[in-house]
């Protein structure tokens, strides 16, 4: 499979039989580029306009925006896990979906805008990420310390900060990367594109950083 970043929390993966998974699509959004992009299959973690502009996504794709089991492909299966995009359970912004997505022997995980960290059931419930997809940011989400123990906690193989502050949203109340990336003791240089697969994912850097797609 093939893992992309287009800010935010917009992320594809591209399988090698071509099934295309779309993450959190935005729209006019701070000053990213205009997308129009193809899916097969869109994941929402919640209805907030940054991250379920469903219009720029070319095709007929399967959305799943509920918590559950889905099989939406053939060889794919997504578990939605319920959790808050805050910390005080949902009462400030409402709830988030984690969605655990298993495909091609790994498991990829999408946090959304994840608020606070996970309890043990829902540790269990999303299983342990092969590739962990987590917001460092801050303020809407997890800043870049709890950030660092969630990765404590879901102990995955290859961890990607999303939802940070970049040149396209230097107006966003949010940190950016080096926050986190400072905690972490790391400072990797950013990739366009990642190619991962069960063969060879022990060969990629427990920490990733990507490029935006322009």
């Amino acid at each position: 499979m093939v893992l992309r970043y287009f800010g935010h929390a917009l992320f594809t993966i591209t399988l090698d039989n071509g099934t295309v998974i779309l993450t959190d699509p935005y729209n006019k959004f701070c000053r990213y580029p205009r997308r129009e992009l193809k899916a097969d299959i869109v994941t929402i973690s919640h209805h907030h306009y940054d991250h379920d502009a469903l219009e720029i996504v070319q095709g007929k794709p399967v959305v799943l925006d509920e918590t559950g089991y889905y099989l939406p492909a053939d060889g794919v299966t997504v578990t939605g896990v319920p959790t808050f995009h805050d910390n005080h359970t949902g009462a400030r912004r409402g709830k988030n979906i984690v969605f655990s997505i298993a495909a091609e022997g790994l498991r990829i995980v999408h946090l959304g805008d994840l608020g606070h960290l996970p309890d043990d059931t829902q540790i269990e419930a999303i299983g342990r990420p092969d590739v962990l997809l987590i917001p460092v940011g801050g303020t809407f989400t997890l800043d870049a310390e709890r950030a660092v123990r969630c990765v404590e906690l879901l102990k995955p193989r290859v961890t990607v900060p999303m939802h940070y502050k970049t040149r396209f949203s230097e107006d966003m109340g949010i940190a950016p990367v080096s926050e986190f990336l400072q905690l972490m003791k790391a400072c990797p240089e950013p990739v366009m594109e990642c190619d991962i697969s069960k063969q060879t994912i022990g060969e990629l850097p427990k920490l990733l950083v990507m490029s935006i797609q322009e």
